[in-house]
């Protein structure tokens, strides 16, 4: 009798973790909606890391699976490009389009609506699906980062040309909501993981003069408007040393000087302190600790405390330039913003930032952000109401 309640609960068992594996095994659900509705036999010994199979859907139609470093498949669609392509001209419009196409052909999603931003200049869905284009010319133009032109050739005539939106929604064929909670999973995940800070000199020809301080910036690039930057600060200090030697048989001690910069860390400059402390990676800043609450999709908010390094190194691993704008002071707070940018990808996450005075210099400051994941590329208007004229000491209309 036992060992057939063994036997029972086994096969109850068995199919449950068969499914938690082929759960695991996509980075998204309608990928694994895409390989149930299209019959596709996936073999899990064959999902090797950074892998690309074409398997065969039930009406024979080839179609390309691929994975990531991890060996999870993060993409299924209809092979439109030569892998040479990909390689030789990253971009995310590859597996959007291969998607798009195997949706639109087999309506595994059935809200159809988001091809409708699709524009087709030349062709057609239709076209896409009769043509070999694997091994047609192919061309992709970023048009002034809002969108993308693909075309084909054939004999030095276009077979198909498409224009694309960059939104970010569009090109990863997935929800806001799904989008939001992705990202959360990742970044919990990795938050853990270890991370070496070290010592990152600096070479006085590339800095220049800052102010009327006396002080130095390296400069880095900008995003939108000059103050809205990469920039990183830095005061000169002498610094003083004896050393013992010998000089025609007599014992001397001789005194030496260097000048040498330091990146500043100081409350009579909290602006560029503020900037040093979000944007600077050298060691002989404070590690900052950032408590993150997101604003997400349906009024939902989460919260998630890791050390600012863990997140900007999962930014960047993600596409993502990082620049801060300093805003002022309010009441105890100093105030600042942060993008993460990514505008090959068409989004930017924005970190409206803020910590207290005299939390600025101790030796791990705590900076509060509130978080807005995934929003569209931001014009000048936009971003301050009027084209701001003054290169320094702008005010953000910063959310509340």
């Amino acid at each position: 009798m036992t060992k057939q309640l063994f036997g029972f609960i086994l096969l109850l068992v068995l199919p449950a973790i068969s499914l938690s594996l082929s759960a695991q095994t996509f980075r998204a659900g309608r990928l694994r909606d895409a390989v149930e509705h299209l019959g596709l036999k996936v073999d899990t010994a064959s999902l090797l890391p950074d892998k690309s199979l074409e398997l065969k859907a039930r009406d024979g139609r080839s179609v390309v699976l691929r994975t990531d470093p991890m060996g999870v498949v993060e993409h299924v669609g209809l092979p439109l490009f030569d892998d040479m392509l990909r390689f030789l001209q990253p971009s995310p419009v590859y597996d959007f389009l291969e998607y798009a196409v195997l949706n639109w052909k087999y309506q595994v999603n059935p809200n159809q609506l988001y091809l409708e931003k699709v524009q087709f200049e030349i062709g057609s869905w239709e076209i896409l699906l009769s043509h070999p284009l694997k091994s047609l010319e192919c061309s992709i133009e970023n048009r002034d980062d809002r969108s993308y032109i693909v075309s084909w050739k054939s004999n030095e005539s276009n077979v198909a040309v498409i224009n694309i939106p960059i939104e970010y929604e569009l090109l990863n064929n997935d929800s806001r909501r799904n989008m939001e909670r992705d990202f959360l999973n990742d970044l919990t995940e990795d938050r853990l993981l270890p991370l070496t800070r070290k010592s990152i000199p600096v070479n006085e020809d590339e800095l220049n003069l800052y102010g009327t301080e006396g002080l130095f910036v390296k400069q880095g690039k900008f995003y939108i408007v000059d103050f809205l930057n990469q920039n990183v600060y830095y005061d000169l200090i002498t610094v003083r040393e004896s050393a013992d030697t010998i000089i025609r048989g007599k014992p001397v001690t001789m005194s030496l000087e260097a000048v040498m910069p330091v990146v500043v860390n100081n409350l009579e400059f909290p602006a560029e302190t503020f900037a040093n402390l979000m944007m600077s990676d050298d060691a002989s800043v404070p590690e900052v600790t950032i408590d993150l609450d997101f604003h997400l999709s349906n009024y939902h908010r989460e919260r998630v405390s890791m050390p600012l390094s863990v997140l900007k190194v999962f930014c960047r691993q993600h596409g993502c330039d990082l620049y801060f704008a300093y805003d002022g002071i309010r009441g105890e707070y100093l105030r600042g913003v942060m993008f993460a940018s990514n505008l090959p990808n068409g989004y930017n996450h924005l970190f409206s930032l803020r910590i207290p005075k005299d939390e600025l210099i101790k030796e791990h400051p705590i900076v509060q952000a509130d978080v807005y994941l995934y929003i569209p590329p931001i014009s000048k208007e936009k971003l301050f109401g009027i084209t701001p004229t003054k290169k320094s000491g702008a005010n953000f209309n910063l959310p509340k």
